[in-house]
């Protein structure tokens, strides 16, 4: 109510005021102040922007807060200046500058959107989503996130460059529409409520990510859009981690009318593309070692590698020491158990658990446990650790340590292939990141490691 009557006393007042205005005779031709629009002088932004996207792209930023750019449905947040030009030298590099040396300079100059305008926070969606990036009609990009920019956060820089491509693949295909064949290899399969599905589930039903199931463009420019940010082994690691032949198979299938429609299309060889922009991506942000991966407090506390998964992948000396080791465990009691599993627990600073799993055919559905306890040392700057042998444990389990005590003997080969030893680390795959598999490598012998998969349960 007194809201009502505020509003209410201000009109009676503007009235009576405009009653006594009219009595009076007044200059019309006088400069009318404030309706000039908004006034504020150029930063050193502006001009870098000027000079780096206005000038020889006919792009223009728009970074200053207008809210009638913006959604009026959801709350957004103003980005921040100390992130403009990092942002957009992001986009500068990892975007502009491969298409630029594949495609030329004339290509981004004709299709690249007029406008970028940067919004500082993520939108958040009613259905549970997040918008990260719009492209309206080919003219503007609309990246959102921007507050959150940081070179040494790798997978934000590869998701907001990630943005930037798919965005720009749909001004593409809506310039010059792919093949309708493309939509018939999984018609069924689209839907509205793709943020339901998982990412697993996805690719086995034959696509790239959850939200390529919500309609055929989207899933054409994910495609593209995940090949140039994720590199090209990055990328071949995600179809083999796929369990279902028949979503490998469609994948394969839309992957290759992409890499055609590019090819035929814009003469442009989308594997070449791939090889600049991962290029661009780990020169920006450069991929973390296994080192800064795995350990106490880190993203991964434990490798573990088993004999039923990966001793394919394993030296040829780790394999003999374990080999050794399991032979000589079969000789306890002459009742024949094995080893199966190791788990490296970096389970506190400084200390490391050892746990051997093994079998007994007599209890062929048990596993038992042996935990044997390690200190470490870490050199940061050289990213070696190097560890130690305590004895045996019950640090994490009671009942691992009186097993460890009864086969300790039998495993010294294991026991000593880390006491007093020296280890960098390294990615499997040739080195390509992002992989779930890293090695612990000897500094003793480059050729001498353990294999395994990187996990967070032991």
């Amino acid at each position: 109510m007194k809201i009502r009557r505020i509003v209410t006393y201000t009109l009676l007042a503007s009235i009576a005021f405009l009653g006594m205005a009219c009595s009076k005779e007044e200059n019309l031709d006088k400069e009318i102040v404030g309706l000039g629009g908004e006034k504020w002088v150029k930063n050193e932004i502006d001009n870098y922007i000027y000079q780096t996207f206005t000038v020889p792209y006919n792009i223009d930023v728009l970074y200053r807060w207008t809210p009638s750019e913006v959604s009026f449905v959801n709350n957004l947040v103003p980005p921040q200046e100390d992130k403009i030009v990092p942002v957009m030298e992001m986009v500068k590099q990892g975007w502009i500058e491969p298409y630029i040396e594949i495609a030329g300079a004339d290509f981004i100059k004709k299709f690249a959107p007029r406008q970028y305008l940067l919004v500082g926070s993520p939108e958040y969606n009613t259905s549970g989503t997040i918008t990260l990036g719009t492209a309206e009609a080919g003219a503007k990009i609309v990246l959102y996130r921007v507050n959150w920019f940081d070179l040494k956060d790798r997978d934000l820089v590869q998701a907001m460059l990630k943005t930037i491509h798919h965005e720009f693949a749909h001004i593409l295909h809506q310039t010059i529409m792919y093949p309708r064949e493309f939509e018939a290899i999984t018609p069924a399969d689209y839907t509205s409520t793709w943020n339901q599905v998982s990412v697993t589930d996805a690719r086995n039903k034959g696509f790239i990510s959850s939200y390529a199931m919500s309609a055929p463009d989207e899933d054409f420019v994910e495609i593209a859009a995940i090949m140039l940010t994720q590199g090209y082994q990055p990328f071949e690691n995600i179809i083999s981690s796929i369990s279902n032949a028949d979503g490998v198979q469609k994948i394969r299938q839309k992957q290759q009318i992409v890499l055609n429609y590019f090819r035929q299309t814009w003469n442009i060889n989308l594997y070449d593309l791939q090889a600049k922009t991962e290029a661009a991506i780990n020169k920006l942000s450069p991929p973390p070692s296994a080192f800064e991966r795995l350990g106490f407090g880190r993203s991964n506390s434990v490798l573990f590698t088993s004999v039923t998964t990966d001793e394919t992948n394993w030296s040829a000396k780790f394999k003999e020491s374990f080999q050794t080791a399991s032979s000589s465990l079969g000789t306890l009691g002459n009742a024949g158990r094995y080893l199966e599993d190791v788990n490296v627990i970096y389970y506190q600073q400084g200390k490391m658990m050892l746990r051997l799993k093994y079998r007994n055919p007599a209890n062929p559905t048990s596993v038992f446990n042996a935990d044997f306890r390690f200190d470490y040392t870490e050199e940061p700057t050289t990213k070696r650790s190097t560890f130690t042998y305590v004895g045996t444990s019950t640090d994490l389990n009671s009942t691992a340590g009186g097993n460890a005590n009864t086969i300790r003997t039998y495993v010294a080969d294991l026991l000593n292939y880390f006491d007093g030893k020296t280890f960098h680390y390294g990615w499997s795959d040739g080195g390509a990141y992002p992989t779930d598999f890293a090695k612990m490598i000897r500094e003793d012998d480059a050729t001498n490691y353990i294999y395994g998969l990187l996990r967070n349960t032991y």
